[in-house]
């Protein structure tokens, strides 16, 4: 609320009701991107293919379905597409040890290449179905919007209020301990990844309807703020619990923060620098132990009124 009411004050065009129209859809689709990556970090990973991923989900949905003329064949394959990539990041993190960094940068590396000679090179037409569903509103907001809730609220629910939530939060915590506790290890990280990919794939899509042509760049702009997100959100990157709800909430902020940038006139680099310093100041937040430095705070308070005294 307090970036809102700053807009407000020195940028009222920020945050007027056509901007935030114009806002809240990429904020939904960041959002969709930001959970998958919330699963991951909170099983201590982070997720690099997820540029390619949305990329190669837009693509295939749109380029799919003109070829084949069946949305619902495209959507299939999209789906079974993110099932495949969530394997081969989870296999190689847990059966192959490579570092979560070093693998799927790796597999984002080949997403982006199989896009480029899927397509070759040329954009598509998102099809009608998507590209209305994402356009459209219902009950005044988009429906994008509406989408990104919903999965917040399922992804949220799973993970707070499932067994296999639980088992994440565990793995991420402490592996060891996890594995000492009869947890298929393996199995659950494998899942996160997966289920991540399926989010980037998702968000791929929703994005291939919004922007009605996605080329083969269309995923890159979304990597630094979904991690931006997730640590705004509050999850730390040490793994353990985390919070999908306040991804989503720093999705929005983050959204907001670049279209109050762009109403400033900044350049675009500067929303680079900006997203930078927000993940740095996010992350020694997390490190700073509010509750002791509030007593030593205080102790030192104690402790000079008695000398003064």
């Amino acid at each position: 609320m307090g970036l809102f009411l700053l807009s407000w004050i020195i940028a009222p065009g920020s945050v007027s009701r056509s901007s935030i129209d114009a806002l809240l859809p990429f904020a939904g689709i960041l959002a969709i991107a930001a959970v998958g990556q919330t699963l991951v970090v909170m099983l201590r990973g982070i997720d690099l293919s997820l540029p390619g991923m949305v990329t190669l989900g837009a693509l295939i949905s749109s380029k799919y379905a003109a070829d084949h003329d069946s949305l619902f064949a495209a959507l299939i394959v999209v789906g079974l597409v993110a099932i495949g990539v969530g394997l081969v990041n989870g296999i190689a993190v847990t059966f192959f040890s490579v570092t979560p960094l070093v693998a799927t940068l790796a597999v984002n590396a080949g997403l982006l290449g199989i896009a480029t000679w899927y397509t070759g090179g040329t954009p598509s037409r998102a099809p009608d179905g998507v590209a209305s569903f994402s356009l459209d509103k219902t009950l005044g907001v988009s429906n994008t919007v509406w989408l990104a809730i919903a999965l917040v609220i399922v992804a949220a629910i799973a993970t707070s209020r499932t067994s296999w939530g639980r088992r994440v939060v565990l793995v991420g915590a402490n592996e060891h301990a996890a594995r000492a506790a009869g947890v298929r290890v393996a199995a659950v990280q494998i899942s996160g990844y997966v289920a991540a990919a399926l989010c980037y794939a998702g968000a791929g899509v929703v994005l291939a309807g919004f922007v009605g042509s996605p080329n083969t760049n269309a995923g890159n702009s979304y990597l630094l703020p979904a991690i931006a997100a997730v640590v705004v959100g509050g999850t730390a990157l040490t793994g353990g619990r985390g919070s999908v709800v306040g991804s989503a909430i720093g999705a929005l902020f983050l959204s907001q923060l670049t279209q109050l940038v762009l109403s400033l006139g900044a350049p675009s680099s500067t929303q680079l620098i900006l997203q930078a310093a927000v993940i740095a100041v996010a992350v020694l937040a997390q490190g700073v132990d509010f509750a002791a430095l509030r007593k030593r705070l205080i102790g030192t308070r104690r402790l000079e009124g008695e000398l003064q005294s």
